[in-house]
């Protein structure tokens, strides 16, 4: 679910650069600590109501009998329908929020050259205030990793998806797999209408789509991300498990003083590098003594990249 991308870039801070050179793993946040407010829950309160309304104007049609909080009078016409559809939508939102917890580990693309070459604004505003980094990895080398990651543990999904920022927007999506998980959320959804039952299986598009949804505000990062979901902890992981694998560890690092949890990518893979290309210094008024020291960095731990500053004119400090 993702377009051929020949680099990723993932921007940073030097305690961040620093940790993913000499640990040689990727942190990836829980869902709910990210930037977006809305990560997972914007699927189910601005983009899911849209999808399935269709869905359930069919089935009110088809409905003999007026609903009984309509035939009571407590509610009619179009109060009674976006009350039922509320309903359901919340409904498939709480089994969502309390079957998975979703962990994210996010990456932006271009095809401008000079962003590729110096980084994008927005992000330098983000990490630049004291000077951020983007550190540009090899899309291929990544997947190549993931995959070898999938066959360690036992884990609920593992994926590299494109962010998707007009899901509601059916004419816009260009993603023909996007378009197909949409399709079957929709009947899935029409099929519980109905019979007011749900296999787990087919709850499997509405969780995914939650994942790579995201709010139009954020499009210009054209954000690639990778998604791995663990049984939540209220849930807990199934009763048996088949495979043998074990369970992912999950960590945290401290934020403003709120410890988020993380999962810590290929740290069981016992790399000796990971597939970096090229590490952009950004903004900064010693951005040239920067320059040396991340190139002084990469070479003690045997990573053969090169390393450019940024020529954005942000003051940051």
């Amino acid at each position: 679910m993702h377009e051929e991308h020949e680099e990723v870039i993932h921007y940073t801070s030097a305690p961040g650069l620093r940790g993913i050179v000499t640990g040689k793993t990727i942190w990836a946040s829980h869902a709910f600590f990210l930037n977006d407010t809305e990560e997972v829950v914007g699927f189910f309160d601005r983009v899911l109501p849209i999808l399935l309304k269709p869905e359930f104007e069919r089935y009110w049609k088809e409905v003999e009998d007026l609903p009984s909080l309509a035939q009571a009078g407590v509610l009619s016409g179009e109060e009674a329908f976006n009350h039922y559809l509320k309903r359901i939508v919340d409904a498939f939102k709480e089994a969502e929020l309390r079957a998975q917890d979703h962990y994210v580990a996010s990456f932006c693309t271009t095809n401008d050259p000079w962003i590729s070459e110096h980084g994008l604004l927005s992000q330098w505003r983000g990490y630049g205030l004291d000077g951020g980094y983007a550190i540009v990895f090899d899309s291929v080398g990544l997947e190549s990793l993931l995959a070898e990651e999938h066959k360690l543990y036992d884990e609920e999904r593992l994926m590299w998806a494109d962010a998707q920022y007009r899901m509601s927007e059916l004419s816009d999506v260009r993603d023909e797999q996007v378009l197909e998980y949409i399709q079957k959320a929709k009947d899935s959804a029409y099929r519980y209408f109905k019979t007011m039952n749900i296999e787990e299986k087919e709850f499997e598009s509405f969780s995914l789509l939650s994942t790579i949804c995201k709010h139009r505000g954020f499009e210009e990062e054209n954000e690639v991300r990778i998604v791995v979901s663990e049984p939540s902890v209220e849930a807990g992981p199934a009763p048996s498990n088949e495979s043998g694998r074990p369970y992912r560890k999950a960590h945290s690092f401290l934020r403003d003083g709120v410890p988020v949890p993380c999962i810590h990518l290929f740290e069981d893979q016992k790399l000796e590098t990971l597939p970096i290309r090229r590490i952009i210094v950004g903004p900064h008024p010693e951005k040239l003594q920067r320059k040396r020291a991340v190139e002084i960095l990469l070479h003690n731990h045997g990573i053969k990249a090169t390393v450019s500053v940024s020529d954005t004119p942000f003051r940051g400090r």
